[in-house]
């Protein structure tokens, strides 16, 4: 019998698409969440020997970066997502317009 997951092992192209997603939301919203899974992605691409020795080069880089972030945002020296007010205006204009359609 197999007992090996599927999903324990993914392409380095996909675990990139991946990153790339909690990458983006993370930009949007400044949410930590996405940042934290992007870098963990972004280091399993870095450590993955299948992967080319330019895209590890990158995704270590970009492990870095966020968590040179993740420490400004721990001690104080945060900056708010420059998106994050756009992000929350559109979300409550979707509301507005939703509910003004429903009743």
């Amino acid at each position: 019998m197999d007992l090996t997951n599927p999903f324990d092992h993914q392409p380095p192209a996909r675990m990139v698409a991946g990153a790339l997603a909690h990458l983006a939301r993370h930009m949007e919203t400044g949410c930590a969440r996405s940042a934290r899974l992007a870098a963990m992605l972004l280091e399993q691409v870095a450590s993955d020997p299948e992967a080319d020795e330019h895209l590890r080069a990158h995704a270590r880089e970009l492990v870095e970066i966020l968590e040179k972030d993740r420490e400004r945002q721990t001690h104080g020296d945060s900056v708010p997502a420059p998106n994050a007010a756009v992000s929350t205006i559109t979300d409550t204009t979707r509301r507005e317009r939703w509910t003004r359609t429903r009743y």
